[in-house]
């Protein structure tokens, strides 16, 4: 199987500051990777080097080529954080430009329908709300029909439609065969898409694997209720570490889920409206940063 990206031993430095300190990773054709980290962990940095803006050293491959090499970018799209500045630039204008650097675009017509911007295409962008900047720049990334995207940040400012339809459209890139780096500070969305999570903390990555994976390191246990007995009874509980308070609602963070509810047995009769959960990829990825950052 060929390898769509691979990096082996990579670093960067600005000026004295160490950002990236030896990662070594694959990204296999067809996968979806979320690639996490907390600000200033080196995610823009590592991308910046597989799109060729900065420099890479010579073990580090995208598409079996050099980062930023023109066989490369051909295959490439990219969604990037910053603002579409070209104000008295069209929607359509602005596709058409960006579609004449590929050998083999999509259609502005298909495109358009993709990011729902049909009504939006001869909108100057600086009509355009935040949101919809965002899906022309989706449009940017997709109209060359890349193998391999790059997404950092995609939802930023949109609205809970336009996420959803996002994700949708993900689902059928993937189904086509695409491979997806994509970076989220909205965990929540990417933990059931992504095949693959990279963390990367202060230049290195602390956990490379599946989401099942990284639970699999995190056994605590969400347990959730209504009650009339007070928070303070359950704090000596067995597994429990932390008891939360809101509004009416009792949670428990538990390192042995069997073991509280076991010691739960005989006040179930109190307890309404029970929900049980494994820590969310949200949870996880404080609680495992937070643990790196005191090394």
């Amino acid at each position: 199987m060929k390898k769509v990206i691979e990096v082996q031993n990579l670093y960067f430095n600005y000026g004295t500051k160490k950002v990236l300190k030896g990662l070594n990773f694959i990204v296999n054709p067809g996968e979806i990777i979320g690639l996490l980290g907390s600000n200033g962990a080196g995610k823009t940095t590592l991308l910046s080097i597989l799109l060729g803006l900065l420099p890479a050293n010579k073990t580090t491959w995208v598409l079996e080529k050099s980062p930023g090499s023109k066989r490369a970018k051909e295959k490439i799209g990219s969604m990037l954080q910053g603002d579409l500045i070209l104000g008295k630039v069209k929607v359509s204008e602005m596709l058409k430009e960006t579609a004449i650097r590929y050998p083999n675009p999509q259609s502005l017509t298909k495109i358009l329908n993709q990011i729902n911007l049909v009504s939006e295409s001869n909108k100057y962008l600086s009509e355009l709300s935040g949101g919809q900047l965002r899906r022309v720049m989706l449009g940017m990334a997709l109209i060359g029909n890349p193998d391999l995207l790059f997404l950092d940040e995609p939802t930023l400012e949109m609205d809970v439609k336009s996420r959803q339809d996002f994700w949708k459209l993900i689902q059928q890139m993937k189904l086509s065969g695409k491979t997806i780096l994509l970076s989220s500070h909205y965990l929540n969305e990417i933990e059931n898409v992504v095949d693959r999570i990279f963390i990367l903390q202060n230049g290195n990555f602390i956990f490379q694997g599946t989401f099942p994976e990284l639970q699999s390191l995190n056994h605590e246990t969400q347990l959730s209720f209504k009650t009339k007995l007070s928070p303070q009874f359950f704090k000596n509980l067995p597994g429990v570490k932390n008891v939360e308070l809101d509004h009416d609602l009792i949670k428990l963070i538990s390192q042995d889920g069997d073991q509280t509810l076991n010691a739960l047995k005989n006040n179930l009769s109190q307890l309404k409206q029970i929900t049980i959960e494994r820590q969310s990829l949200d949870n996880i990825f404080i609680e495992l940063t937070k643990k790196e950052s005191v090394k």
